[in-house]
């Protein structure tokens, strides 16, 4: 049995009295400091007819807030050599920074600005609602992007999930500098938002300044979040041909996952290492379809990594040339099958098990991992002590559990196939013109 080095973690969790979740972690091993301040909106909480709106909420918080315009933003954390970003994303926008740890006061001082003061200029709007609308255009000729996003469309439809996060080129043209700071007005509230630092400070001190700077941040007492709908998996089998005038074909095959609350996370992570999620000769889709049958560079699957606040996706992905599409294709099914036909070999569940445990340390090396896992632990309740718990946890999986959740959570007979490639809408290869 794998034993894995579980990383420690000393964390304290501190809530404000306008509801702020404040998450500290000291790390003196370096002098800086990471901060991730997170707001639990973002796409998910966006109407269709807006689509894109809460991304690109997120994109803009640096871009100018009531005091300070964009450059002297930028001006400001450079003049430290730190960085800082923003982002909007399904279910959260965040505003993330990395200082040397002298310059705290600073870091803290601009997440708080950008957080509760941004005034979204109307130039800078329309400049990143051009851009926006070129990115979304420009992916329509990636047809592995396509293929993703139709997929989604069918697993997740009804729901928030089957959007791109992006949105659509004709939604975004329609969002306004007002639409932005209404979002802004609904769901940025200390008592929606968690804001965790890790690195060389003093708790007791930072807490202290936290409170300094986003303790006179009003508590929204009518904060409502909209109720989601919530994705059903299929119960038959749905495929989808898409034309591209590319070199090879583009395949996706799945359904519907779980959450990351799922109380079988732990036998999923290792059925989905055993299946196609181990970059080496671990998984079988990738050592079977790639490796001793030749038909892709690039093959995975799994169920977990896209597990969230609402269930992800279980996806199986090739890429191969258009003559080898049907034994691809067949290919990922077998193996599917495989998997919940029977138990898997004792050594492969030994080997799995030993991957996650071996390589979970390398995602807690720096003070940004750390802060981004410590808002993860408060948002899906994992726990501080998770760091210690997740190789016990995974090292409690034997071969019958890895078929039991295989069993439950994978169905090869109702599964949504999309291809995308030179073929047409039955999915027969088109001839390519000859190079000249």
């Amino acid at each position: 049995m794998s034993t894995g080095i579980a990383p420690r973690l000393n964390a304290e969790r501190v809530e404000l009295s306008n509801g702020l979740t404040v998450l500290l972690s000291e790390n003196h091993a370096l002098p800086a400091v990471s901060i991730s301040a997170v707001v639990k909106t973002g796409e998910r909480f966006v109407t269709d007819e807006m689509a894109g709106l809460g991304s690109l909420a997120g994109e803009l918080l640096d871009d100018g807030t009531e005091t300070r315009t964009s450059q002297q933003i930028a001006a400001a954390i450079e003049s430290t050599g730190g960085a800082l970003a923003t982002t909007g994303s399904y279910a959260t926008t965040k505003v993330s920074a990395t200082l040397l740890s002298s310059d705290l006061d600073l870091g803290l001082e601009l997440t708080a600005d950008l957080l509760r003061h941004p005034s979204f200029p109307e130039d800078r709007v329309a400049l990143e609602v051009s851009k926006r609308r070129a990115e979304i255009h420009a992916k329509q000729d990636d047809p592995r992007h396509v293929a993703s996003e139709a997929f989604n469309e069918i697993v997740f439809a009804g729901t928030p999930q089957r959007r791109p996060v992006i949105g659509y080129e004709g939604t975004v043209a329609k969002i306004t500098r007002a639409d932005l700071l209404a979002y802004h007005r609904q769901f940025f509230a200390p008592n929606n938002t968690v804001l965790a630092m890790a690195g060389d400070f003093s708790a007791a001190e930072v807490e202290h300044k936290v409170r300094q700077g986003f303790g006179d941040w009003g508590r929204d007492e009518d904060l409502r979040l909209p109720e989601v709908t919530r994705p059903e998996r299929q119960r038959e089998p749905i495929t989808r041909f898409i034309t591209k005038d590319k070199e090879q074909v583009n395949i996706f095959l799945g359904h519907l996952g779980i959450t990351r609350g799922n109380p079988d996370y732990y036998a999923i992570r290792v059925l989905d290492t055993i299946l196609g999620d181990s970059p080496g000769f671990t998984s079988r889709i990738p050592r079977v379809l790639r490796d001793e049958q030749g038909l892709a560079y690039t093959t995975y699957c799994h169920t977990a990594r896209s597990a969230g606040i609402d269930p992800g996706r279980f996806v199986a992905y090739i890429g191969t040339s258009p003559e080898n599409q049907a034994r691809a294709i067949e290919g990922l099914r077998r193996q599917i099958e495989l998997m919940t036909a029977a138990e898997p070999a004792v050594a492969e569940v030994e080997s799995a098990k030993a991957y996650l445990t071996g390589s979970f340390v390398f995602e807690f090396e720096t003070n940004e991992q750390i802060a981004a896992f410590l808002v993860q632990a408060e948002v899906h309740q994992l726990g501080f002590d998770y760091l210690e718990r997740f190789p016990k946890e995974v090292n409690r999986i034997a071969a019958q559990d890895v078929l039991r959740v295989a069993r439950e959570y994978l169905d090869p007979h109702n599964l949504t196939l999309v291809v995308v490639g030179p073929v047409d809408e039955t999915g027969r290869i088109l001839k390519q013109a000859e190079p000249t």
